[in-house]
Parts: structure tokens; C-alpha cells; sequence
């Protein structure tokens, strides 16, 4: 398992990514959510659940949607409760690849004159498990070129890992 952290880059090497669509992976099992640059020249695949895949279609996870902020979100309570905390979502940061996942760095911001606590200030999450929650709330998505080249290089790993000889199926076939 390949861990590969990346420090924490000068804000003038981030990249702000803005979600494309969502396609279906290359494995064709897995859903992947599309994030390009604005010059749309780098694309990031950001791999996620199929339960999170549909959340962000249906919360209009793409340029042709008119606005990212649909009613009956799952993630409707969460953010009501938030509003009336005074936070909102700032940025969402691509921070670290791990094995097979991805992770975010979630920065939140108070909406009034106090300031948040520093443990509610940044706050890490798997990609597959913040990005519908980021755009409910409309935030901004930054990568660096090393986490959009890692990202894509574990988009082969994973199709390779899942046709190894070595994760041959089980010959019982209740527990496939």
C-alpha cells in the first residue's frame, strides 16, 4: 500500500479545480467524479460510492447544472445546523493519496466576527466522503499538479491491483 503525503504547498502552486461531471471508472465499477482547471488542461478522477456519485449528479456536480445548492440534498440538515452555527465551507483542499484513497482537507470559516475553534478550523476527510458535502455548500476545490499526477497514476494501480492473478476469485461462490 503506497502512501504518499504532500505537504502543504505555497498557495501559489494550487490549482482550483472545478467539478466536470461523473463518469464511470475505467474498472467500469467504480464512479468517478471529474474535476478540471479552468483552461481545462488537467483533469483529477476522484473516486467515489455509488450512493455519492448519485448525491452529487443530483446536486448538480457539473458545469451544465444551474446551481449547486439543490433542495432535498441529504446533506440539507447538516448545513442548516451549520448556518445556524455561523460556519461555512471555505475551500476544499486535495491534500494526501493513501493506498486506494483519497483525502481532503475541509477549511472552514465563521460567517460572524468570532473565530472557530482550531479543531473545527481544518478538518481531513476521504475524498469519497466530502465531495458531495462541498458542493451542497459551493465551495472552492484546489489540487497541485503532484496530487492530479498521483491521482491518475492510482487510477492504473487500482486496475491493475483488480486484475491480478493474485486476487483470483474464490472457487466457492458464496463468497464472491
Amino acid at each position: 500500500m503506497t502512501t504518499i503525503e504532500l505537504n502543504l504547498a505555497p498557495k501559489s502552486d494550487w490549482i482550483e479545480m472545478f467539478p466536470f461531471g461523473v463518469a464511470m471508472g475505467a474498472d467500469n465499477l467504480r464512479p468517478v467524479m471529474i474535476f478540471k482547471d479552468k483552461a481545462e488542461r488537467r483533469v483529477l478522477p476522484v473516486w467515489l460510492s455509488h450512493m455519492d456519485a448519485g448525491i452529487a449528479v443530483s446536486q448538480g456536480g457539473s458545469p451544465y447544472s444551474s446551481d449547486s445548492r439543490i433542495d432535498g440534498s441529504p446533506h440539507e440538515l447538516s448545513w442548516h445546523i451549520l448556518s445556524r452555527l455561523n460556519i461555512e465551507l471555505e475551500k476544499c483542499l486535495f491534500k494526501k493519496v493513501k493506498g486506494h484513497h483519497q483525502y481532503v482537507e475541509l477549511h472552514f470559516k465563521s460567517s460572524s466576527d468570532k473565530k472557530l475553534p482550531k479543531d473545527i478550523q481544518v478538518v481531513e476527510a476521504r475524498a469519497d466522503d466530502a465531495i458531495s458535502f462541498c458542493l451542497r455548500a459551493g465551495c472552492k476545490f484546489f489540487a497541485t499538479t503532484e496530487y492530479i499526477e498521483r491521482s491518475r497514476i492510482l487510477e492504473v494501480e487500482m486496475i491493475v491491483a483488480r486484475n491480478s492473478p493474485s486476487l483470483e476469485v474464490n472457487p466457492h461462490p458464496y463468497l464472491n
